[in-house]
């Protein structure tokens, strides 16, 4: 059933408010950030046991030890990188990649904490580099893993995995802006292919499933993660289609999370910005709570420092997608009003007959719902 995603909804930074027909993210993981501060998201972090999941590529870190740079810049998985140095120091010596150090996805670090304030899904505020008041033993936990029992930091559960998206078209200038506005035919690929639908919510659920990992961590992953924070996952750097995005994400989530002990909800969180592809979650809001939300990405417009694109990206030079025209009629609250009582199949099935079918310029929450 789709109710066993648990999911709740952050409105970061769109000015939509709490969204009907959906749980909010409590108020601890959830506190939407004023014009010139970081509020409280995922990536901030506040919610006990809520896990971080870092948007990677095929493999974690080699965009960062390869880059020949060391600093923040990049994408998220960069970012997040750099504010929690132990994640990084462990890819680094459990590297399975020559010549520079990288870790197959996916991957769970436990016991991982985040060093710095102010970096939240934005990047807006992150250049300050504040350092926190990082625990160093209020917050372990016995936690059972292989027979014996340890002391672990509970403070951020943190899991890297991509979408299998990964260079899925050429990245002209006529192709990008097309993906950054959800009008590339090649983003509703409903087949069988390697960048399909399919593969993506195969994607999230291998990733999330307890039973993806060895039963002897299984007990430290139910020891110490109760949700899951995400955010515009498929959508960013590797450029899917926003609305698939948390439908595969969605979806994953309700198959994967049946196989834990216990509820594991799905935290998703809403930005005008994201340092990902800003401006493109946008189009996941319907009508006027869309077009507020590309408002709001250019005013004003992230600085250099909280995003990276490629040229070919960039709307007149400047970073945020400005088509308020893409916006659609419907929203998260009306796909999950008519299918969040439902089953998997019955969204799965509806997702494939209909996209497939429907025309490229109208939105995939419009296709479903028409």
């Amino acid at each position: 059933q789709m109710s066993s995603a648990g999911l709740r909804v952050c409105d970061y930074d769109t000015g939509a408010g709490p969204l009907e027909n959906v749980d909010p993210v409590p108020a601890e993981g959830c506190q939407p950030r004023p014009y010139d501060a970081p509020g409280v998201d995922f990536m901030i972090g506040g919610l006990k046991g809520q896990a971080t999941q870092d948007i990677s590529a095929s493999w974690f870190g080699g965009y960062l030890f390869d880059a020949g740079a060391c600093g923040l810049g990049g994408g998220q998985d960069e970012r997040l990188s750099v504010y929690f140095p132990e994640v990084t120091v462990l890819a680094y010596f459990l590297s399975q990649s020559h010549p520079f150090p990288q870790l197959r996805q996916p991957a769970w670090f436990l016991g991982a904490r985040n060093f710095f304030k102010t970096l939240d899904g934005t990047a807006r505020f992150d250049s300050s580099m504040e350092l926190v008041d990082v625990p160093l033993d209020n917050d372990l936990v016995e936690v059972p893993l292989a027979g014996a029992t340890y002391k672990i930091s509970s403070s951020r559960p943190f899991v890297v995995f991509m979408s299998e998206s990964q260079a899925f078209f050429e990245e002209s200038m006529v192709n990008l802006h097309l993906a950054r506005r959800n009008r590339l035919p090649a983003q509703r690929d409903m087949g069988t292919g390697k960048w399909s639908f399919e593969k993506q919510v195969r994607a999230w659920y291998r990733s999330m499933a307890l039973t993806s990992y060895d039963e002897d961590v299984q007990p430290a992953l139910t020891s110490l993660v109760s949700s899951l924070g995400a955010g515009p996952w498929l959508a960013g750097l590797w450029w899917g289609d926003s609305q698939l995005g948390f439908l595969s994400v969605w979806l994953g989530q309700a198959l994967a999370a049946t196989t834990w002990n216990a509820p594991l909800p799905l935290d998703y969180y809403v930005y005008s910005d994201f340092t990902e592809n800003p401006g493109n979650q946008c189009y996941v809001l319907p009508g006027a709570a869309c077009e507020e939300c590309i408002r709001r990405c250019a005013d004003p417009d992230p600085p250099k420092s909280a995003y990276w694109m490629p040229d070919n990206a960039y709307f007149q030079w400047r970073p945020c997608v400005p088509d308020k025209s893409v916006c659609g009629a419907k929203g998260i609250s009306d796909i999950v009003a008519a299918y969040g009582s439902g089953s998997v199949m019955d969204l799965w099935q509806a997702i494939e007959s209909k996209v497939k079918d429907g025309p490229i310029s109208s939105n995939v929450f419009d296709i479903l719902l028409s």
